[in-house]
């Protein structure tokens, strides 16, 4: 497919952990909106375009939205974006910013019943021929989740030999792209599912020794990775197992823990999806899976500004100065020691 849409999204950097000797992160944050689904909608607006259409529809729990809107701007086409009614603000004001109607829908995304309806009502009007599907999924735009693949061959092309990559697991699409790429081009590395235990329905699967994904109610705090039933979870567990990964499940508390860290011990400005992956790494250490200097490299998928209230949390452990010209010395000399 020829690809008329780009912003100049993809080939992020690879940046190496200045705590963990081998661990690196794939900094998603750098393309134009700011996470990796700008390599999707690049990729989706190019396959709507070809077809001739000019209005779209879109469910998001946030960067999705957010990259359709940016390039829907940009490139003159109209968007409707359906969102659940918690969805973080600094997400919703950049949907808006670029002029996308936002409809938010109380349980959606975290209720199965709610979402599977929406989804259904959604399908029934695209089939009307009035507006492009856009979700961020193999069931519904395999065409631009083929543009996410891309994040596997820079990996490999940007750190030889790596043996672990940790994926963060919302509806299971990300992990499905990077590992089944992975596995074409250099079947030795193992990609890993890292899910919210609050939203586990990857997970529940994998522990089970199951195939079939059964839907959840989704408790998760983390809103990025909140889908609560089967979208392409199915697929990512059936990669997964393919590929010889290992599925995590972790704690709201454990990813924003990792998002501090980020934030305080890496220089790395990511939302609390963006922090799942290296969660599942620390679970991996303690599991004894990878071991110390071992090559690996966590997805930071979302950037910190996409959800405000998790990062005001941070700044507010730091305390704050207020000084004048008579007592500046004074306060200098006492945080600086």
């Amino acid at each position: 497919m020829d690809q008329l849409v780009s912003m100049g999204e993809g080939n992020t950097p690879l940046v190496e952990s200045t705590r963990f000797p081998g661990l690196h992160f794939k900094l998603e944050t750098t393309n134009p909106s700011g996470s990796y689904k700008d390599r999707f909608i690049a990729a989706e607006l190019s396959r709507l375009l070809l077809e001739g259409r000019r209005v779209c529809v879109a469910t998001s729990s946030g960067n999705t939205g957010s990259s359709l809107a940016a390039y829907c701007a940009r490139y003159r086409m109209r968007c409707a974006i359906l969102v659940n009614s918690d969805a973080p603000a600094g997400k919703l004001m950049q949907m808006q910013a670029h002029g996308a109607k936002v409809i938010r829908i109380p349980q959606f995304v975290t209720s199965p019943e709610v979402t599977e309806r929406v989804f259904a009502l959604l399908e029934q009007f695209a089939a009307s021929g009035r507006a492009g599907l856009v979700v961020s999924a193999f069931r519904y735009c395999p065409g631009g989740m083929q543009g996410v693949k891309a994040i596997a061959r820079e990996i490999v092309e940007q750190l030889e030999g790596v043996r672990h990559v940790f994926v963060p697991v919302g509806g299971g699409g990300l992990f499905a792209a990077v590992s089944d790429e992975m596995q074409a081009i250099q079947p030795e590395t193992l990609v890993h599912a890292v899910q919210p235990a609050g939203c586990p329905t990857l997970w529940n699967a994998w522990r089970d020794g199951v195939d079939t994904i059964t839907p959840v109610e989704s408790t998760t705090r983390v809103s990025g990775l909140s889908v609560p039933f089967d979208i392409d979870a199915g697929l990512a567990l059936r990669t997964l197992r393919q590929g010889g990964g290992q599925a995590f499940a972790v704690s709201d508390e454990a990813v924003f823990a990792a998002q501090r860290d980020l934030l305080r011990m890496e220089g790395v400005y990511s939302e609390p999806a963006g922090a799942a992956a290296l969660a599942g790494y620390y679970q991996a250490r303690e599991k004894g899976i990878v071991r110390d200097r071992e090559s690996a490299v966590c997805l930071v998928t979302g950037h910190g500004f996409k959800d405000p209230v998790s990062v005001e949390a941070a700044a507010r452990e730091t305390a704050g100065y207020t000084a004048d010209a008579g007592n500046l010395m004074a306060v200098l000399d006492e945080v600086t020691r």
